[in-house]
Formats: C-alpha cells, sequence, structure tokens
C-alpha cells in the first residue's frame, strides 16, 4: 500500500529495511528530538529492531513518509487505537531536515487522519504537544482539532518546565 501525497512525497508502511538507513540517525538529532522523548537517552539498534517487531498487533499503524529522491524522511502514526473507544493518538516525525517547512507534515497528516477516520472507524484522534512547539501547534489546528486542555508543567524543555496542550479532533468535524 503506497498513498501518493504529491509528486514528490508519499507513505507506505514502515518496513525493516528502513532501520537500515538514516532512521536512527534521526534520534540522535537533538533538533529533530526536542519536543519528545525520544532524544532524552542513546537506541541501540536492538531497540529500533523490537519497536519494529512489535508494531504488528500493537494497536498502532506506522506509516514511513518518503519523497521521490531522498526515500524514507519521516514516521507519521496512529498509535494506541482503541477500537472499543474509537480513538487514536496521532504522532509524527520528520527527521530529514531538508523537508521541514515544505507542508509535507500537512500532506502526511490529512492522509493518515483519513485513513483512520475512514478505514478504521476511529471517531476522535488526538495529540499533545509541548505549548512551545509551534510547528506543532499549527499542524493540530490544520487538522481542525481543538485545544482540549493542558497538563500544567508537565515536560521540562530547555531548562524550564512546559505545558503540554492537548488537542482532539472528532470524524464529522474533520470531514465536511
Amino acid at each position: 500500500m503506497i498513498y501518493a501525497l504529491s509528486d514528490d512525497y508519499y507513505v507506505r508502511p514502515l518496513c525493516r529495511d528502513d532501520l537500515n538507513n538514516s532512521y536512527p540517525l534521526w534520534f540522535q538529532d537533538q533538533d529533530v528530538c526536542r519536543y519528545n522523548s525520544h532524544g532524552t537517552y542513546a537506541y541501540t539498534e536492538q531497540y529500533f529492531e523490537r519497536f519494529f517487531d512489535g508494531i504488528n498487533g500493537s494497536g498502532n499503524l506506522v506509516w514511513a513518509i518518503c519523497h521521490s529522491d531522498d526515500g524514507h524522511i519521516g514516521n507519521i502514526a496512529l498509535q494506541n487505537i482503541s477500537a472499543v473507544n474509537q480513538s487514536a493518538e496521532f504522532a509524527i516525525i520528520l527527521g530529514d531536515r531538508r523537508h521541514w517547512g515544505k507542508g509535507v507534515a500537512r500532506l502526511a497528516a490529512d492522509r493518515i487522519l483519513l485513513h483512520g477516520f475512514n478505514k478504521l472507524n476511529i471517531r476522535r484522534i488526538y495529540c499533545g504537544t509541548a505549548d512551545t512547539n509551534e510547528g506543532m501547534k499549527s499542524l493540530a489546528r490544520f487538522m481542525k482539532m481543538a485545544e482540549e486542555g493542558r497538563r500544567r508543567q508537565h515536560l521540562f524543555l530547555d531548562g524550564q518546565w512546559v505545558d503540554v496542550v492537548e488537542y482532539g479532533v472528532m470524524r464529522d468535524e474533520y470531514i465536511d
């Protein structure tokens, strides 16, 4: 399964070969991991193998974001999928900084939200991010997510305590 996002970008399921390319290096880049916990500790090759092996049957849908020339440049996911609650958590990492600011996150987000709502029968998709993460907050607004709350002083980032802002969108709010 491959979904074209534009002439140059597409998404596909994450595959084992992705572990042998630049993917593990993203988690050593403190700019890439600035707003997530991935940059806190070093990951081993075995960590990535266990992660990949655990995707199937985990309640997570993980796609590779790809560029026609540069290959695998990021991941996008619906995780903690609950069939009972018909909900899922949205997550994204764009590891190749050459593709930041080009709208690829919006293209991939639209595709995975539509897949979640239309194919997986999810009613609600949510995410949380640091209040200082303007890029993710902008992406959440693009996804028609409403601010649903905040966890005050939940993250210690750059030497200060930062709130986590919680967002969510319902299927009927996203699909007009």
